[in-house]
């Protein structure tokens, strides 16, 4: 006999306020890193989930996508209705407490410790299985209980009294509420962060054998030796096309401010720092090392000041000062 399961309200914002958070974290920062261990985090909590429930061959089976886990019928002792209070002073050890389901280990002030395969704690089912106490949840619990009862003979009936009678269980604990409010506010705040980060022209440190570009998320520092120092200009982006960026690669961008790797209309790949201004300064590479657009406060005077400070460098020579 197969048995569905799907998720209480919990479950669901839960579950949809995470996913939301780092799929905006990776849209915002764009790091590869990041964006593998958001997908990996959706894909390992989504497969764990319990998908639904199966009674055969002598044992209740957990359908996942990752794998079946299995109690054997012989060893139930006991099999009920949760009720609100199985759920008390509630403490997770491992597993997931809301993303895709409530399952792992547990404990509770009434159950102790106790492994949970949940979706909707409005509808779960306590079963006593040898030293276990295990946990499910399905969409029809009093179907569930009589096939178990079935399959099990040695489990006494629960009491006809209220035995049909709806139950009602907190869906926010103290607890909940606050995780739930930190995700949303989380959520919100990304989304503010995302669209109205804008720091102005980024700083740096200039010396006479390194430029250091101090951005929040992407700096680097240039060698003198690895820039093409005669050629160093600034360019328009709104009239220099070939220099005019066309996709973010790694990096953050929105309406202010855009720092990082990206594709510019050539072709090129390029580390890109600008503001509001279109007006950025060319840091041309040797050899094939990525040109570098930097959009400096004063783009003309901080031309000339590289190059007065890397003149050392453009003549081949050692720095006067070494």
């Amino acid at each position: 006999m197969e048995f569905s399961a799907s998720y209480d309200r919990t479950a669901k914002i839960v579950s949809t306020l995470v996913c939301l958070v780092l799929l905006s974290l990776t849209l915002v920062i764009h790091n590869i890193t990041v964006t593998c261990l958001s997908i990996l985090i959706i894909v390992v909590a989504y497969a764990y989930s319990p998908r639904g429930y199966v009674l055969e061959d002598g044992a209740i089976f957990v359908k996942r996508l990752i794998s079946s886990a299995r109690v054997l019928l012989e060893d139930v002792r006991d099999a009920r209705r949760a009720t609100p209070g199985d759920f008390r002073s509630c403490l997770r050890l491992w597993g997931s407490g809301g993303l895709f389901g409530y399952y792992g280990l547990f404990t509770t002030a009434k159950l102790g410790k106790s492994t949970w395969y949940v979706t909707n704690r409005e509808k779960g089912v306590v079963v006593i299985a040898g030293p276990k106490t295990v946990l499910f949840s399905l969409d029809d619990p009093d179907e569930f209980l009589a096939a178990i009862r079935d399959a099990a003979p040695m489990i006494a009936p629960e009491p006809a009294a209220g035995s049909n009678a709806p139950r009602r269980y907190a869906t926010l604990g103290r607890l909940g509420t606050i995780i739930v409010g930190f995700l949303v506010i989380a959520a919100i705040g990304t989304g503010i962060f995302a669209n109205t980060y804008s720091p102005g022209a980024p700083r740096y440190t200039l010396t006479p054998q390194t430029l250091s570009i101090h951005d929040r998320f992407y700096p680097v520092t240039l060698q003198a030796s690895s820039v093409d120092i005669p050629n160093i200009r600034v360019v328009d982006l709104k009239q220099d096309a070939e220099w005019r960026p066309t996709r973010r690669t790694n990096g953050f961008a929105n309406e202010h401010y855009r720092a990082g790797w990206f594709l510019v209309a050539s072709g090129q790949k390029v580390r890109l720092y600008q503001a509001d201004g279109a007006r950025v300064v060319l840091l041309p590479p040797k050899g094939d090392s990525p040109a570098v657009l930097f959009q400096a406060s004063d783009p003309a005077s901080f031309v000339s000041r590289i190059r007065s400070e890397w003149s050392a460098v453009a003549r081949n020579r050692p720095n006067a000062g070494n």
